[in-house]
């Protein structure tokens, strides 16, 4: 609030709404009842935009008239370290289906994404009691409707950092329970999910601590089902491969998304 007001002329337009603690999903249901513009869109705290983000999605939007929803590309940024992923979201129907399953990047609605305000009111907006999926849940929802496309353009940065909240597997495991037993929507998916769910903990688990436990854990999900958890490994090794090369091709580009960060 100090900073806006000792900035009123240029953030004038700016409204600040203050409410008690009901999680993330609430204060961005909130924010989008209490918009007025025709279009919403979302930025985490450690994100940042590229300063043609909202311009090409609105483009997008008012194109294509049927889609309500759009993405874009983004760089994870590193913590303490030079290295850059490029995460490419087209096309975003295949992409959700995989972060649903674990095999591929999350598609970073909360940052990424910009939507018709009115589609977001019909959706219902973010699913209050899932806080870590939220924006996978919702992404599925306009993905079930064919309303989802992506620029192909990288316009956003993701801070990767050790403390973050990606890295919270136990609010993971909850979200992901609360996420399939919501609506019916995920029945066609449940099953590989909760096996693709186990193999992504188990691998996460061993490389974090590489104790015999967790190796033995390791180990015993491949016996369970070697062809699957090949096919885990295939999946979520290509996605490292693929966005690592794009990082390194892609570096200028990067590099100017790092220096927004800071």
């Amino acid at each position: 609030e100090a900073f806006l007001q000792s900035r009123s002329q240029r953030f004038r337009d700016i409204k600040i709404r203050s409410r008690g603690n009901t999680g993330q999903a609430g204060a961005r249901n909130d924010g989008i009842a209490s918009a007025e513009g025709e279009y919403v869109a979302f930025l985490d705290a450690d994100d940042v935009w590229h300063p043609e983000k909202l311009y090409k999605q609105v483009q997008y939007l008012m194109l294509h008239k049927d889609k309500n929803l759009v993405f874009c590309n983004y760089f994870m940024v590193f913590e303490n370290s030079s290295k850059v992923k490029a995460v490419n979201l087209s096309p975003i129907q295949k992409k959700v289906d995989s972060w649903l399953l674990t095999v591929g990047y999350g598609g970073l609605l909360e940052s990424t994404g910009l939507a018709r305000r009115t589609s977001l009111l019909e959706m219902g907006g973010f699913e209050s009691n899932l806080q870590m999926c939220g924006g996978l849940d919702l992404a599925f929802r306009f993905k079930g409707k064919t309303t989802a496309g992506s620029v192909n353009d990288y316009l956003c940065g993701y801070r990767v950092t050790k403390g973050g909240w990606h890295n919270n597997k136990s609010d993971l495991i909850n979200s992901y329970d609360l996420l399939l037993e919501k609506r019916g929507l995920y029945c066609d998916y449940e099953s590989k999910v909760r096996k693709y769910l186990q193999i992504h903990l188990s691998i996460w688990s061993f490389r974090n601590s590489s104790t015999p436990n967790n190796a033995l854990t390791l180990t015993l999900q491949f016996l369970r089902n070697p062809i699957l958890f090949s096919s885990y490994v295939f999946s979520t090794t290509s996605r490292v491969l693929f966005a690592t090369i794009r990082g390194v091709m892609l570096r200028r580009d990067a590099l100017f998304i790092r220096e927004m960060m800071g």
